[in-house]
């Protein structure tokens, strides 16, 4: 017999000029001849697949035609604490996963589940199945069949070990279906999933069954298949619901209501609720089992540890329950059929082996114990997917950008040389753009579109350009700086976004007020200051070239000077460094800009720019969200928020509606609302240069001079003399520049005012932006804020 062929017949040659890689060679260079050839049949470069760290010769039995590896993320989730039958102890979980949030969800559910004192598990059994069909001519002799191989499991069993010492049959079900026998093998396989071995050990037996005559008959046995389909192998079935294939496990804990609260996010009534609905939806559309979220646990851990990925189906048919306790909730998973194993498989190549041996899943008995740190996780991350869920950390329907029409959103190649020639054509009427060259230059966005340019597909941010410019015969180069800004509806959902992260009161109370917190008409406003004429305002902002705005593309662009040569800008996270001299100029050239619109309050109310003004009102009525910014805060980051701040920044909002009302009685201005370092620079010249005014509103002047203090004051500063000396610096310029005279004692009772706002509003909404994204300045702006709340009110007496 010719290899590959049948007798008397010759092996087909091959097209000419055409390679055939060679299947079952397991070696390096046969690997590298494999994947050139993948590269000359696709024409692509395949670079990512030129190297890998397995060992071609150790993958038999795992794959054939080897060419590359695929890299997979892989994180840890945890610790999560066990009291099991066959774990103890706090386990951490490594989950391979390119889905987002997963790791850190999973993490969230095991804190809770810690905190409440951990997850008891118990891996209840194990069997795996295999399941030949045997077709007879007629339905008599099929029956016999049935009824007779029953009288024989001794002897299925002998056949079996001489395939298997691992394996243990432990019964064989027959089901008659028409002429037609389903034969049910149910194993014991020791540390192994045991797919593979269990095959093997089928067909033998079967091999023995087919040797007997009185068992088929001499003409009655028609076919013989080694899976008729019946064992639920790879497949979501009810029979594996009911009987399970693999091992069965189980995991509980108790949570108290308080760790619900804390932690989750959410109440103990809302959470069994929101599970109820969950479990009847489940039902109505003829799930198997019911959980949240069971696969994503069951692939990740599969992947991490080279378990057999197809039997996700089986292995993540679950059942998740909930109930009320007195003193808050129960939780149980069972997974009734999980075919997981720590031998065999991909368990032995080198990553995967390493994270088994993290989880201490290498050895004797080491099956179970993996599938009891499978259900503790499961249980974890499902109790984390139903809190978010019901507390309104999945983003709600209203706040995504779904559309009824389709955008045509502005484009990064509308940027041309006839978009930067009209820009241009103002100041240099005739110029001609030659080209236009898009500049790497390092820097910091601000923290509105920074966020937001995660959560749209379109282009958003900061765009630096080089422009080559033709004008009365002259070429020179012009740097300049293009912003392209997001809808307000995006910042709006952006937030929103960070704010269901944190769950509970802070998702529900910002839903209530989000069109209250100064983002409506973000994306237009700072458009319109920059068109503004008044020499106060445009000698101290970067020079603007053009603005273009079109609604029904939902494009808002500026086209400003690229800003360059600066004798302090910084925007990095660590926005620090600024001199008292710098400080100086800053609110000296503050007060010029406060004075455009000081005084004016009736005329800048009617701008359509302007937006929802902040009033003592919302203030009062805004009282939920402040407080639950305030616990949030602290819950979230108590080496920040102490005792002694939360405390007191539960007083401020408990008196907001008396002194609220005394800011609103205090002559205001536009305010920029964002006087930051990241958002300001000191020009070569000595004057100030602020940019992104997306946030500016109507308020008190004192409210850039407080914030400004308390995010660039260096801590040794902040003592009586330098805080005053700075204070009447921008008190003083309003005063020259708005010429009319502003009392002292006023100023300094409004600046406290202003610390108190910021405290309660602007910080509590800066914690929910660090939750989803590290901001390495807030720690410093925030003991700033509260040395001068001490220092203001020390001196006030209060």
């Amino acid at each position: 017999m010719s290899p590959g062929g049948i007798p008397g017949q010759s092996r087909p040659s091959r097209p000419a000029g055409r390679y055939v890689p060679a299947r079952g060679i397991y070696t390096e260079p046969a690997r590298l001849q494999r994947l050139d050839w993948f590269r000359s049949v696709t024409r692509l470069g395949l670079g990512s697949l030129q190297h890998t760290r397995l060992d071609a010769g150790r993958l038999t039995g795992n794959i054939e035609g080897f060419v590359g590896t695929v890299e997979v993320p892989v994180g840890v989730a945890g610790p999560l604490l066990f009291s099991g039958e066959n774990v103890q102890g706090e386990i951490y979980a490594p989950m391979a996963t390119t889905e987002g949030a997963l790791v850190s969800s999973a993490t969230r559910g095991a804190l809770a589940v810690t905190m409440a004192g951990g997850v008891s598990t118990r891996a209840v059994s194990q069997t795996m199945t295999r399941a030949p069909v045997f077709a007879f001519s007629r339905l008599p002799a099929a029956d016999r069949f049935a009824s007779a191989i029953l009288r024989h499991l001794d002897d299925l069993r002998t056949a079996i070990r001489h395939v298997s010492h691992h394996a243990e049959l432990v019964s064989v079900e027959p089901v008659v279906l028409g002429r037609t026998v389903h034969l049910r093998f149910r194993y014991t396989t020791g540390d192994a999933a045991g797919q593979n071995m269990t095959t093997a050990c089928t067909w033998h037996a079967c091999q023995w069954i087919l040797e007997q005559p009185h068992l088929v008959g001499d003409e009655e046995l028609e076919s013989f298949i080694i899976e008729g389909n019946t064992s639920g192998d790879k497949k979501a079935s009810s029979q594996a619901m009911a009987d399970g294939r693999g091992i069965r496990v189980s995991a509980d804990c108790l949570l108290p209501e308080g760790i619900v609260e804390r932690v989750l996010k959410t109440t103990a009534d809302e959470l069994v609720r929101g599970y109820q609905h969950i479990a009847a939806g489940a039902v109505h559309s003829g799930v198997l089992g019911s959980n949240a979220n069971t696969a994503n646990m069951v692939a990740a851990v599969f992947t991490a540890t080279g378990q057999d990925i197809a039997c996700v189906h089986e292995s993540s048919v679950g059942q998740f329950i909930l109930e009320r306790t007195p003193d808050g909730v129960y939780a149980s998973m069972t997974l009734p059929g999980l075919a997981v194993g720590t031998v065999g498989g991909g368990t032995h190549l080198p990553t995967q082996h390493e994270l088994l041996e993290a989880m201490g899943c290498t050895g004797p008995g080491s099956a179970a114990r993996l599938a009891e740190i499978i259900a503790g996780f499961a249980l974890a991350l499902d109790l984390s997917t139903v809190s978010a869920a019901v507390s309104g950390q999945f983003a709600s329907a209203h706040e995504r950008l779904g559309r009824n029409r389709p955008v045509r959103w502005f484009r990064l190649d509308e940027l041309d040389a006839p978009f930067f020639a009209a820009a241009l054509s103002s100041e240099m009427p005739g110029a001609e753009v030659t080209s236009v060259e898009a500049v790497d230059i390092p820097m910091g966005p601000s923290v509105l579109s920074e966020l937001t340019s995660r959560t749209v597909k379109k282009a958003v941010g900061l765009f630096p350009m080089q422009l080559r410019v033709d004008h009365d015969g002259v070429e020179q180069k012009l740097d300049v700086m293009v912003k392209v800004k997001p809808t307000d509806r995006e910042v709006i959902k952006m937030a929103g976004t960070a704010a269901a992260l944190c769950g509970g009161p802070v998702a529900t109370h910002y839903r209530r007020f989000d069109q209250r917190l100064g983002f409506v008409g973000c994306d237009v406003r700072e458009l319109a200051l920059y068109e503004q004429t008044d020499t106060r305002f445009t000698s101290l902002v970067p020079k603007p070239y053009r603005t273009y705005r079109d609604d029904r593309r939902e494009a808002y662009v500026i086209v400003m000077e690229c800003l360059g040569g600066m004798e302090r800008m910084d925007t990095s996270d660590n926005a620090r460094g600024w001199s008292r001299r710098h400080l100086g100029i800053a609110l000296r050239d503050l007060g010029q800009l406060h004075s455009v619109w000081y005084g004016k309050e009736p005329a800048l109310r009617r701008m359509p720019w302007i937006g929802h003004v902040p009033n003592a009102a919302d203030m009062a009525e805004m009282k939920d969200l402040w407080l639950a910014l305030a616990d949030h805060s602290a819950h979230e980051f108590p080496e920040l928020v102490d005792g002694r701040h939360h405390d007191r920044l539960v007083s401020c909002i408990g008196t907001v509606d008396r002194w609220w009302p005394q800011i609103e009685a205090m002559p205001r201005t536009l305010v920029h609302n964002d006087f930051n370092p990241r958002n300001i620079a000191i020009r070569a010249d000595g004057r100030l240069c602020a940019y992104d005014w997306e946030l500016a509103t109507l308020h008190i002047p004192q409210h850039d001079l407080a914030e400004l203090l308390c995010t660039a004051l260096e801590p040794a500063d902040i003592n009586a003399t330098v805080v005053g000396e700075l204070s009447e610096v921008h008190r003083r310029s309003l005063e020259t520049h708005a010429r009319t005279a502003i009392d002292r004692g006023r100023w300094e009772s409004g600046y406290r005012l202003a610390l108190r706002d910021l405290a309660v509003n602007r910080f509590g909404l800066y914690f929910v932006a660090h939750t989803v994204r590290h901001y390495g300045f807030l720690e410093q702006w925030w003991r700033n804020l509260w040395a001068l709340i001490d220092l203001a009110e020390a001196a006030d007496g209060s």
